[in-house]
């Protein structure tokens, strides 16, 4: 692979190919070919990656080291104290570091909750040492929130595909040029280098006409933010996919998200500014970003991707009202085919040179809605085994069911049961974790059996295993906990629209005492024999599987 990446050509023909038809999930220099196709490589030319990864590497070492200010070891002059107002007082910049760092780390401690990756000191204090520099050397873009969960796939990456190169060099010999191209020593760097790259090219989604940071980093509220005036870019951008994308590819559902009176900025600002980050699996939003990147530095396949994700579920927005329409853009579904969203992303920009993919829209049972009725039937079959442990008539009555013929039909509400109820999604929610507990053990089974009699010097088993290990860890259900965290959406001052802002108890408001004491409205009892702990031997394992 690492011989291919240094025959590219110019154009990086071949790459690029292989990036927007998804062949990168496996790849152990994505890393590599992100700085390739954004411009931090220069492709053809191989024998100088080293000294332009130096280069970029000494930059932000020398940059961060500068941003270190330890005014109690400097000579004070008269006018710099800790009580300075100064703009040029040392003291005065080091207490307003001091307060962006803290603003930043609230962000960064909640990136990805459900990712224990992200949950290590080491990691966290890099995600902030590099958001801390980018806001430093970029003033004009400051930090605004929402930053940090671009960072967190770019760091994910680089981390990975240095950990993959440490246990290949404890394999055998390396080639130099891999050596320094993926030296773990190098992560705040590497990072730093890509993230810069991206924030280039999406900086129109967060900037704002008239409105500048303050020397702390705070964004002043500012009411005339969203006047049409002074409007911004990202909300410019998303009235253009609107009525220059949208309308003339799905005039229907253009309508219906009028005659809601669902403007995209309400959703679309999310998705433009994180690139995503939170409609999708992080596994799926490498391979949508491997497309974005591949097709050209200026992300223009963003604005197609917007519109080919709303095409995906138009069957389900155009059977359904408006609180559920606007859930569905507010939480995508997760059963969309993230293939299917780049091959129809790039027909809209290309229709010529690239193919409609053959299971979208077209026909009027979506694929979209084939797959969630497909989901929730293979899950009927549990929920009624579940429901004959206890009263069957009281399982029942606290599922809602359904009974009025004459009811529209509606795509969240599937033989008689309605996707959102807690209930239901609690018991899916324990199959999951009891199936995902079982697959890990059965892999990491294989993995110690398969190690015993792969060679070493068999470069590609080697990366089966390595690929086995990682799946068992992303199996891993025990880590994967909730931590209560409440992520607010990425809007800045001024910005949040009036009909997607949460209400939320005020902090001196008075605490109901009937709420802390009131009953959990699920019986456990119905649940308590799928709560069985999984063990390594291989008898429990049976007894998992059979109760299953």
């Amino acid at each position: 692979e690492w011989d291919k990446l240094c025959k590219e050509n110019l154009e990086l023909t071949v790459l690029r190919k292989r990036a927007l038809e998804g062949e990168l999930r496996a790849s152990r220099f994505r890393s590599v070919i992100w700085r390739l196709l954004l411009g931090a490589l220069t492709p053809g030319s191989s024998n100088i990656w080293s000294s332009e990864a130096e280069i970029s590497r000494k930059h932000y070492s020398t940059l961060k080291k500068s941003l270190c200010i330890t005014p109690c070891k400097q000579k004070e002059p008269n006018y710099d104290n800790p009580l300075s107002q100064h703009d040029k007082s040392t003291w005065h910049q080091y207490f307003c570091d001091k307060e962006l760092r803290s603003l930043i780390r609230q962000d960064v401690i909640r990136t990805f909750p459900g990712v224990d990756f992200f949950r290590g000191e080491i990691v966290q204090e890099a995600m902030i040492n590099i958001l801390f520099c980018y806001a430093r050397e970029n003033p004009t873009m400051c930090y605004r929130q929402g930053m940090h969960e671009v960072l967190a796939p770019v760091l994910f990456v680089v981390h990975c595909d240095q950990q993959a190169f440490v246990h290949a060099q404890e394999q055998g010999y390396i080639r130099q040029d891999i050596v320094e191209m993926l030296n773990p020593e190098y992560l705040e760097e590497d990072s730093y280098t890509l993230f810069r790259r991206i924030m280039n090219a999406i900086e129109g989604s967060y900037l704002i006409s008239n409105l500048e940071p303050t020397s702390t980093g705070h964004f002043p509220a500012c009411s005339f933010a969203m006047s049409s005036s002074n409007e911004n870019q990202v909300i410019a951008q998303l009235n253009w996919i609107k009525e220059r994308l949208l309308a003339p590819t799905d005039p229907q559902l253009h309508n219906h998200l009028e005659k809601f009176d669902i403007p995209l900025p309400l959703f679309g600002i999310r998705w433009l500014r994180l690139l995503f980050g939170r409609e999708f699996p992080l596994q799926d939003l490498l391979v949508l970003w491997d497309a974005i990147f591949a097709d050209n530095k200026s992300f223009d396949l963003v604005n197609y991707i917007v519109v080919a994700m709303l095409v995906a579920i138009r069957n389900i927005l155009l059977t359904s009202d408006y609180t559920a329409s606007l859930t569905n853009l507010m939480r995508y579904p997760t059963t969309v085919d993230i293939s299917n969203i780049i091959e129809y992303a790039l027909h809209l920009k290309n229709p010529k040179r690239y193919k409609a993919p053959s299971k979208f829209y077209f026909t009027r049972n979506s694929a979209v809605i084939d797959g969630r009725n497909n989901f929730c039937k293979n899950h009927e079959h549990n929920r009624i085994k579940l429901s004959q442990m206890s009263s069957l008539k009281m399982k029942t009555e606290s599922m809602n069911r359904i009974h009025t013929p004459t009811a529209p039909l509606d795509p969240n509400i599937i033989e008689g049961y309605a996707l959102n109820d807690p209930e239901v999604l609690s018991v899916e929610l324990r199959n999951a974790h009891t199936v995902m507990s079982l697959c890990r053990l059965k892999l990491l089974q294989y993995h110690h059996i398969l190690e015993k009699v792969v060679p070493p010097n068999d470069a590609q088993a080697q990366q089966a295993l390595t690929g086995i290990h990682e799946l068992s860890s992303l199996l891993n259900t025990k880590k994967t906990t909730n931590t209560g965290i409440n992520i607010d959406p990425a809007y800045e001052a001024g910005e949040r629209l009036d009909s997607s802002t949460p209400h939320r108890t005020k902090p001196n408001s008075p605490i109901n005492e009937n709420e802390l004491t009131r009953k959990p409205s699920v019986d456990m009892t119905v649940f308590k024999h799928v709560a069985i702990p999984i063990s390594e031997s291989d008898n429990d394992l049976y007894k998992s599987w059979k109760l299953l």
